[in-house]
């Protein structure tokens, strides 16, 4: 497997730090990681979404 490099011009929307660990789990893990680490995102983002909810206000 070789290592890529990160481009920030692909995406400047993309904080680079969010870049460079998605790199390093291809690299490190190759696609099983990067469908483990989606997955788990996906998670995170759930469970994100869910305690934003509690917490924003009720508009009723």
């Amino acid at each position: 497997m070789t290592e890529q490099t990160i481009d920030p011009a692909i995406d400047p929307a993309i904080d680079p730090a969010i870049a460079e660990a998605v790199q390093s789990v291809a690299n490190r893990f190759g696609v099983s990681g990067l469908e483990d680490l989606i997955a788990e995102a996906q998670r995170e983002l759930r469970e994100a979404r869910a305690a934003y909810a509690e917490l924003a206000p009720d508009t009723d």
